[in-house]
């Protein structure tokens, strides 16, 4: 397909999936975040491949960018389009291969995808996030796409099956999940509480859609899983994850944000966005990596469940991998008791007071956040985290700690894990 007349951000649509040129949006100056909606519901109307996932992750990115924090000129667009190139941005796709963001073009191959920990993973990469092999090997890319200081994950590394499997891009790219999933759904389900083992975003969009959740659940174990692959991956390319946390939207987000973007799922299994004012009171899942979070409303049954504590204060089920939640760090400790002989109690999200109120108690006070470390090796982080360090924040100001509070949730916990790392290998 000719794209000479187009511009590299209509390019990079093309290759997200919108082929058809009469489908690109019309050339707007500047570009709203009516706009973005307009482009977000187009994609999510066009199935995913190999091919298109790249491609429409970072398509995914922008438009959010443009959601979170308004208009932009369209030379700013193109501008930002080009971050992608500078940086050599790459992403895992769903059949553990490398491939760069911006043309789709496949790279090397990883490992087959796993569902661990909460994330569909291949070795140390992780489905949804972006990766910078700009200096000849593979690091984490911060909120900005650069490279984030820290261990390589990879070389980047000529792969010789790689025309092989750029061949394959045609193929549907939910159809690589179906057997990770498999090991978590194994049968079929007719209660929400049957989902807990699936990525929190899915279960709360099916579990938001009455009419296409009797329609699941009378599918076989095979069409569901299949489903529940095709959801994934189609909220992955576009919104970055399928992780969710749960929280009561509050009057101090509707301060912040005039509107925010609602996902939600036809009774066909359609993914729908619209963009609303915030629904203080509310129950909803928030998914959130990098810029743009977006919201699942939840039904007034399942919010109510979901918000029942038990006498321990605490929540079952309230992350993807089923671990439990408390309301306060307190409750924690009541229900978990001491972390240990010469141990202590630390959180990989920290718990300081703008993380609870961003993400909510539960997201901060649960068990897998808050895992025993040594007494030595918590001292080392929280002495790092308090420091000033330019190569990490990329300012003489501000300390770790701060830094890292103005990241995503998913940003910060892969920076608290990579955190132990340095320590336990006294790099800090």
């Amino acid at each position: 397909m000719d794209l000479s007349k187009e511009d590299t951000f209509e390019e990079l649509l093309v290759r997200a999936g919108l082929e058809d040129l009469d489908a690109l949006p019309v050339r707007r100056n500047p570009f709203t975040p009516e706009d973005a909606s307009e482009v977000l519901e187009r994609l999510m109307e066009k199935p995913v491949t190999l091919g298109t996932f790249p491609p429409r992750m970072a398509a995914g990115f922008l438009l959010r960018e443009v959601l979170e924090h308004g208009e932009v000129s369209r030379e700013e667009l193109v501008r930002r389009v080009a971050r992608f190139a500078r940086e050599q941005v790459a992403v895992l796709r769903p059949d553990g291969y490398l491939a760069w963001a911006l043309d789709g073009t496949t790279q090397q191959k990883v490992a087959p995808v796993e569902w661990k920990n909460g994330a569909f993973r291949a070795s140390r990469f992780e489905l949804g996030r972006f990766y910078s092999g700009r200096s000849g090997v593979f690091r984490h890319a911060d909120a900005q796409l650069r490279s984030v200081d820290g261990p390589p994950l990879a070389e980047v590394y000529d792969d010789a099956d790689v025309i092989n499997r750029s061949l394959d891009g045609a193929e549907d790219a939910f159809t690589e999940l179906y057997h990770a999933l498999g090991q978590v759904l194994s049968r079929p389900t007719d209660s929400l509480a049957g989902l807990r083992n699936l990525p929190a975003g899915v279960v709360a969009l099916i579990g938001s859609s009455p009419e296409y959740w009797g329609r699941f659940q009378q599918m076989t174990r095979g069409e569901q899983i299949r489903e529940t692959a095709r959801l994934t991956t189609n909220v992955i390319a576009l919104w970055g994850t399928a992780s969710a946390t749960t929280r009561t939207l509050t009057r101090a987000l509707a301060s912040t944000e005039a509107t925010v973007p609602l996902l939600s799922l036809s009774s066909e299994g359609v993914l729908v966005v619209q963009s609303v004012a915030v629904p203080v009171g509310q129950a909803a899942a928030i998914l959130s990596s990098g810029p743009g979070a977006a919201i699942i409303l939840q039904r007034v049954d399942d919010a109510a469940s979901s918000e029942a504590a038990q006498g321990d204060g605490s929540l079952e089920a309230s992350t993807s991998s089923g671990a439990k939640a408390y309301s306060s760090y307190k409750s924690f400790r009541r229900a978990m008791g001491p972390a240990g002989e010469g141990k202590e109690w630390h959180h990989i999200v920290e718990q300081t007071d703008g993380n609870v109120a961003r993400f909510g108690p539960r997201a901060i006070h649960n068990t897998e956040n808050v895992i025993p470390l040594d007494k030595e090796l918590h001292a080392r982080i929280s002495a790092a985290y308090s420091a000033k360090k330019l190569q990490v924040t990329g300012s003489y100001q501000l300390t770790v700690r701060q830094w890292l509070g103005t990241q995503p949730y998913a940003a910060q916990r892969e920076f608290g894990l990579w955190a132990i790392e340095n320590a336990r290998n006294g790099i800090w």
